[in-house]
């Protein structure tokens, strides 16, 4: 009986995230779905693998540590799997905070700058061209740029406008030896990217227009699936993984994963 062989796609050398996505599709593998992952603590001590998607009060550690000797241990089952079905050479990280950050900065800032505000809490300037924001309405030649002698919000408050975080990633490639990027060399990078920048996340979730934090710093936070991260509250997070039977997969979610999983070598 004739079997099917993989396409070089299910071969290495394996395309990028975006090139699978761009010839046809790529999801977050559903093992790697299972992590347990707050925002908070160091790696791989702060990380867990729930037993299903919707266990989390269901935790085994992502890496238990040998009682002798805390530099070796065990690592789950699940750290040197591949991220993605299929496998991807390299993915870029993103945070959805970071999207509307400026957008949402600059809105609630601007109720800040009336004649009545001290002048020393408000700074006006000009932008270059890579940082200046389109004008809300198109000009009589049609384009959408601002006039060149446009003054811009650049501080308030005591703080600096939050310019150029909504391009911020992190690309995330194979560890040495491996092919494909695996859990363990995505969340290895990625989580302490994320807490190196937790203070702008928490900035970020203070000025979003339809959810408001007064204090995010105060409450504890979990890192949704990536690449593009989500950062919710665990108490929510916790309420949608917490318990029942695993999610089940949509039909053409589960149509593709067949198909992938058929253009292997059986």
């Amino acid at each position: 009986m004739a079997t099917s062989q993989p396409g070089p796609a299910y071969e290495p050398p394996y395309p990028s995230w975006r090139e699978r996505k761009s010839d046809g599709g790529v999801v977050i593998a559903p093992h790697a779905r299972r992590l347990f992952w707050p925002l908070d603590g160091e790696y791989p001590a702060a990380i867990s693998v729930m037993r299903t998607v919707h266990s989390a009060n269901e935790l085994k550690p992502f890496f238990q540590p040998a009682a002798e000797d805390m530099a070796s241990g065990t690592w789950h089952e699940i750290a040197h799997l591949p991220l993605t079905e299929p496998k991807v050479s390299s993915i870029d990280a993103s945070i959805h905070d970071f999207h509307q950050w400026e957008v949402d900065w600059v809105r609630r800032h601007s109720e800040h700058t009336g004649l009545e505000c001290n002048p020393e809490w408000v700074t006006y300037g000009d932008l270059n061209d890579e940082d200046r924001p389109y004008a809300n309405e198109p000009k009589e030649d049609g384009s959408w740029e601002e006039d060149s002698d446009t003054e811009f919000l650049l501080r308030c408050c005591g703080e600096d406008r939050p310019m150029r975080k909504r391009e911020l990633k992190l690309t995330v490639t194979p560890s040495a030896g491996n092919d494909f990027v695996t859990v363990h060399d995505y969340v290895s990078v990625v989580h302490p990217w994320l807490m190196s920048l937790r203070d702008d996340i928490m900035k970020a979730k203070q000025v979003a227009q339809f959810q408001m934090y007064p204090v995010p710093a105060a409450k504890e936070w979990m890192v949704e699936q990536g690449p593009y991260h989500y950062i919710l509250e665990k108490e929510s997070w916790v309420q949608r993984y917490g318990g029942g039977p695993p999610r089940q997969l949509s039909a053409s979610s589960q149509a593709f994963l067949e198909k992938i999983r058929g253009s292997r070598i059986r």
